[in-house]
């Protein structure tokens, strides 16, 4: 009884608090949003640099990039009191008509090379299969300028390799294919690299002033 005579006494003097301490209780709200939101951005500019690797050395790390955007995107639901989203429909439809054309120009780029230069369909598979392993053992020796240079070797390589099972293919007459499929691989990586490190400085951008 005690308890319940105590607050009852307290409720009269809460209701007559000052509107202004109410306000500046709300007003906390936005602030957190704005918090919660700037740590969203900075978390997906941290993953987003490590898509950018991923791409160097021959992995599919701008789609990675476009999934951990929808990710963010998806998750807006449960953090922004606001109902707003991330992203805008229109930045996210030109991220991927960005990347399907990044993707098309590498594999242009590379097999425009190689067939120029009298590669084979092997000699292709094999540049491309070559031009993964030898990104993959060349990133340990700096993440991209390493894994570019161990692609092109890699490329030239696994088209050599793969000519020569073709018969009365000769090592001379390897190299010019080899030559051709290196040079297409990297055309196409440096360009779809491009297009990676721009999608990722805009959608990072975008992340902390949308």
């Amino acid at each position: 009884m005690a308890l319940w005579l105590e607050w009852s006494t307290a409720l009269p003097a809460l209701s007559a608090l000052p509107v202004d301490v109410v306000v500046e209780h709300e007003a906390a709200s936005p602030l957190t949003g704005a918090i919660v939101r700037l740590a969203a951005a900075a978390l997906f500019g941290l993953l987003g640099m490590a898509c950018v690797a991923l791409t160097a050395i021959g992995l599919p790390g701008l789609w990675f990039l476009l999934l951990l955007a929808g990710a963010l995107q998806f998750a807006d639901r449960w953090w922004r009191a606001d109902g707003g989203a991330t992203f805008s429909p229109w930045t996210l439809g030109i991220a991927v008509a960005a990347a399907i054309g990044a993707e098309v120009l590498e594999f242009v780029a590379g097999a425009h090379g190689a067939q120029k230069a009298g590669a084979s369909k092997r000699g292709m598979a094999g540049a491309m299969v070559g031009g993964i392993v030898g990104a993959l053992l060349g990133a340990p020796f700096g993440l991209l300028v390493g894994a570019i240079i161990g692609g092109v070797v890699g490329s030239a390589v696994g088209a050599i390799v793969m000519e020569l099972t073709l018969p009365g293919r000769t090592l001379e007459g390897a190299l010019q294919p080899a030559h051709g499929a290196a040079m297409g691989r990297l055309r196409g990586v440096l360009g779809k690299l491009a297009v990676t490190i721009a999608l990722w400085l805009a959608l990072t951008t975008a992340a902390v002033i949308e």
